[in-house]
């Protein structure tokens, strides 16, 4: 290999890093670019990335570091329309699965909640959305939000306590 071409993964270590991963970096990419098409690039981005980063994608936390990619793709991807967007998306995607036992009007209830919720986090700024996202809706640990984030542990709870109080406040009003 020469100096000029950069070592990669092989093709089954990216089959593997897709299957593991595809899902949750897709979620995750729609929830912050808020538009399929640009989650799609965000997303093809950082497993192109993560192809030419054989030490990421055999360390500790690579989807910690494609989330990460993804994040700053979507941002990246939203700059030119900051300004004319209030709200991020308006059209929220629920797939809600019912249980045999559940009726109608309760799944109809459960589907008004989640379709409320998934409006107002749409209506918090930026920050407060990723890390409303990446704790309360992807489940990932203080430590691996701050990684994906690059804050500091305080600084992470503390946007992540304002972030709550504004959804509150959304939910409420």
């Amino acid at each position: 290999m020469s100096a000029l071409t950069p070592a990669c993964i092989d093709d089954d270590a990216l089959a593997d890093l897709i299957h593991a991963y595809h899902a949750r970096v897709v979620r995750y990419g729609r929830r912050m670019c808020r538009d399929d098409f640009d989650a799609d690039d965000a997303v093809q981005e950082a497993f192109t990335k993560i192809a030419r980063r054989p030490d990421v994608a055999r360390g500790p936390s690579p989807l910690g570091w494609l989330l990460a990619v993804v994040r700053r793709a979507c941002v990246k991807l939203l700059r030119p329309f900051a300004r004319e967007r209030r709200v991020l998306g308006e059209r929220v995607e629920i797939d809600g699965v019912e249980d045999e036992g559940t009726d109608l009007t309760t799944a109809l209830d459960r589907w008004e909640l989640v379709r409320a919720v998934h409006a107002a986090i749409a209506t918090l700024d930026p920050p407060a959305r990723e890390v409303i996202v990446l704790r309360d809706l992807e489940g990932f640990s203080a430590d691996e939000t701050c990684r994906i984030l690059g804050l500091e542990l305080a600084a992470m709870k503390s946007r992540l306590h304002r972030a709550r109080r504004a959804l509150r406040a959304a939910l409420e009003a």
